[in-house]
């Protein structure tokens, strides 16, 4: 019941409706503290991909940080905790102590692009590290170089910087139409050009998102360029580099300095390209409206290793229900 977050004070009167005695929520909260706390959880053995990142959370209103490396094959924490800060010995002790890899071994991680995380990785694992930029987090920060209400002409610049790693030619199709409809607009109708921009955006906001439905109806994803054709298409954004704002020329100078980073999964068979397997166990564990719920670290720390206890299987669905227990106490019945 904690697993799927009933309150204490339910539980308390679903167990007196069982056992027909009244049921104290402070009692149970000890029981399941107690037994969570003495629970010991099989060790994740790391495997050769592995995801970090943070989740920023609050504790009786104090900010905490929520560092976590996930295993690729197991779908398991292989160390999920809480800290009161996030600079760069914390996040380095953290990963060192977690992974305690075999200084021989290979290792490949998969981070967001804060910049510290090179220089913290290279120091544990050397020469052993195939350090991965997250490209939906590459995604998240070329939308950001943009205005919320921007025109085509710059929807269609930041659609050339998404379809370097990710087939977006429809969009671009569609976009390339529109710009040339927004200059003829522009140049014969000034005043009604903005309630044009309004109503043709939301347009293709709506075909945009219809796309989106598309593949998830048949479960398929952004399809991934192969390396060589990545390679070519950024290439000629870097020979258009002066035509662009002086953001997006920072922006593809960056991409340029840390291409091996972003393309680090070509090259090993069944790498990732993203950390949404850790951003989905996040969302799974603790959601947006759980992140502030939590008045003890104790309270928050045990609701992450019960999450942990469910992957390990030691929490699982009953083979026997209720009803097959009650059915044992009765006698045997008569066929006819």
């Amino acid at each position: 019941m904690r697993v799927h977050h009933v309150p204490y004070r339910a539980m308390a009167e679903i167990f007196s409706e069982i056992v027909s005695i009244t049921v104290n929520k402070d009692n149970l909260h000890t029981l399941f503290s107690d037994s969570v706390d003495k629970a010991v959880i099989p060790p994740v053995k790391v495997n050769k991909i592995i995801y970090y990142d943070e989740q920023h959370i609050s504790v009786d209103g104090i900010s905490k940080f929520r560092l976590t490396l996930l295993d690729d094959k197991s779908n398991r924490p292989i160390a999920d905790e809480i800290h009161s800060q996030m600079d760069r010995d914390t996040i380095k002790k953290f990963i060192a102590i977690a992974t305690n890899l075999d200084p021989d071994e290979s290792i490949f991680i998969v981070t967001d692009h804060l910049q510290i995380y090179q220089g913290i990785l290279e120091e544990i694992f050397g020469s052993n590290l195939i350090h991965q930029l997250c490209l939906t987090h590459l995604s998240m920060l070329i939308v950001k170089e943009f205005p919320k209400k921007s025109t085509f002409e710059q929807e269609y610049t930041k659609y050339k910087l998404l379809n370097i790693f990710y087939n977006r030619n429809v969009e671009l199709r569609y976009l390339m139409r529109m710009v040339k409809k927004e200059i003829a607009i522009k140049q014969s109708d000034e005043e009604g050009y903005k309630l044009w921009l309004k109503k043709e955006m939301k347009l293709f906001r709506n075909f945009v998102h219809s796309l989106e439905l598309k593949r998830r109806r048949e479960k398929k994803t952004l399809e991934q360029r192969p390396y060589k054709q990545a390679k070519r298409i950024f290439n000629t954004l870097m020979r258009e580099k002066d035509s662009f704002g002086v953001n997006i020329q920072n922006r593809l100078d960056l991409i340029e300095k840390r291409w091996d980073n972003l393309t680090a999964f070509y090259f090993v068979d069944g790498a990732p390209a993203t950390n949404n397997k850790l951003e989905n166990y996040y969302s799974k564990t603790l959601k947006k409206d759980h992140k502030k719920q939590f008045r003890t670290d104790g309270g928050i720390e045990r609701h992450l290793k019960l999450h942990e206890m469910k992957g390990a299987g030691m929490i699982d669905r009953c083979k026997n229900t209720l009803l097959d227990k009650f059915l044992m106490f009765l006698p045997f019945l008569n066929p006819g």
